[in-house]
């Protein structure tokens, strides 16, 4: 199952009108990196809610007042241009959202930020009301409202009135600090107005960027646009969020050791997690050695089986699909290979679009049972493909043609980015041959595999005879 989050609406009465289908059909189409996506909802009372996408991290509040997370400037600004971006997009789309504040950006397992709780005025309008339209007095979320709309002049659903509370936003950003701990609010009736310190911000562009979106005067605040422009100025470098994830991973993991005594527990769970992705990527004896500093040498296998296999008539049923369609039915597909494949003594060593390729007897040797384990594997998957229905077209049968073949491999890591475990060799050209001139829905298998597998025993295999297979 998928891990979702719900949010209750406090509702004692709900009715399912042409404006809140009209809302959800509205919100349902938006789609953007930086948007914490809507899913669905419940519409019995008590149990309102709205379901959206789940974002493991918690909030934007959360993770700035965690001393225990370091986060330098690059990773700040990334979470105001990750904000900026996703309320762009929402004006873009005349939603305003009207409730802006740094505990409904969310953030996700990849350290992106995300926004919550936009659109759906009418669905949560009576929890909107239970707070006096998200911003009550009494409420730490006044602190995010607009002068115009404490004074009553202006409804919090516009443009300027976003720009305004991400203002408030860039201040936490910027000082990681409690709003409450920074300021205090007078009532709207005294127009004590909310003027924030920013004394503690480490850059100058970044002081005017906050002055110029908590202006008082409406009209002198930028757009979420500008705003964009503005911050993609102050990091002219375009350092990479993926490079800024895993700086800050790597100090995290750093700073979790340094009160191994205190967090034994959770740095444990953290390594296991980094381990179990590293290793997904690399046999474990090639990845310890690249952890470690030491350079993977290039290895020699005397003996060991390779598969591959790839979907018949792939070229006419990527004509007929759009590519979002292509890659879930693959990414579906492989995933169910890949449980598969759990269960023998093999490697998946990569996909290329529709061809999968896996080793056994590499990278650990197995005598000659590689060529049963992979024999046995090769019966499985083409099995699957009598049940597997393809997402998008579920009347067509879904048919593989698989290719085996044993003998010699080298085998080593590739490159320094991304680098890739591959396999090289003669073995691998005639295994690929095997798989080219196979059958659908039928397993080739080399004249060296079928002298193993009758070995092994246990294999039932049909002689087709002679066949030109060009290597």
């Amino acid at each position: 199952g998928r891990t979702v989050a719900v949010k209750h609406i406090q509702n004692k009465h709900f009715t399912l009108s042409k404006t809140i289908r009209k809302e959800v059909k509205e919100v349902r189409q938006l789609d953007h990196p930086n948007l914490c996506k809507f899913m669905g909802g419940s519409i019995e009372v008590p149990y309102v809610s709205i379901i959206t996408e789940f974002c493991p991290k918690g909030s934007l509040s959360d993770v700035l007042l965690n001393d225990d997370i370091p986060i330098n400037w690059g990773f700040r600004l990334s979470f105001a241009t990750d904000i900026a971006r996703g309320m762009s997009y929402l004006h873009q789309h005349k939603v305003f959202h009207g409730r802006l504040h740094s505990r409904n950006c969310v953030i996700d397992d990849r350290w992106v930020c995300k926004i919550s709780d936009y659109g759906l005025t009418t669905y949560r309008k009576e929890d909107s009301e239970a707070s006096n339209n998200g911003f009550g007095c009494g409420d730490v979320n006044r602190l995010y409202c607009a002068p115009e709309v404490l004074l009553g002049s202006s409804s919090n659903m516009t443009p300027a009135a976003d720009v305004y509370s991400y203002s408030m936003i860039l201040v936490e950003i910027a000082t990681r600090s409690d709003l409450n701990s920074v300021s205090t609010v007078g009532c709207p009736e005294g127009h004590d107005l909310l003027s924030p310190p920013v004394g503690t911000c480490a850059l100058l562009s970044e002081k005017q960027l906050i002055k110029r979106c908590w202006a008082h005067n409406v009209a002198m605040r930028p757009t979420f646009e500008q705003v964009k422009k503005m911050l993609d100025k102050m990091n002219p470098n375009k350092v990479s969020p993926v490079d800024l994830m895993m700086t800050l991973m790597e100090k995290y993991s750093k700073h979790l050791e340094s009160i191994v005594a205190e967090r034994t527990q959770d740095l444990l769970q953290e390594k296991q997690k980094t381990d179990r992705l590293l290793y997904s990527m690399l046999p474990k004896p090639v990845a310890d050695d690249l952890r470690q500093g030491r350079t993977a040498e290039a290895q020699s296998f005397s003996n060991a089986t390779v598969y591959f296999s790839d979907i018949v008539g792939f070229t006419q049923l990527s004509g007929a699909s759009t590519p979002h369609q292509v890659v879930n039915f693959l990414n579906q597909l492989y995933t169910t290979f890949d449980d598969i494949i759990d269960n023998y003594d093999v490697y998946k060593v990569e996909t290329i679009g529709d061809a999968y390729m896996v080793v056994s007897g590499v990278p650990k040797e197995n005598g000659i049972d590689h060529a049963g384990e992979i024999a046995s594997m090769a019966l499985d998957l083409v099995n699957v493909c009598h049940n597997f229905k393809i997402p998008h077209k579920p009347n067509t049968q879904l048919k593989i043609r698989a290719g085996i073949h044993s003998g010699p491999v080298v085998a080593g890591v590739v490159g320094t980015k991304m680098p890739r475990y591959c396999l090289f060799g003669d073995t691998v050209n005639t295994a690929s041959r095997m798989e080219s001139t196979s059958e659908a829905l039928k397993i080739q298998v080399s004249g060296t595999t079928a002298d193993l597998l009758h070995t092994l025993r246990g294999y039932v295999l049909t002689c087709r005879g002679t066949l030109n297979v060009k290597v």
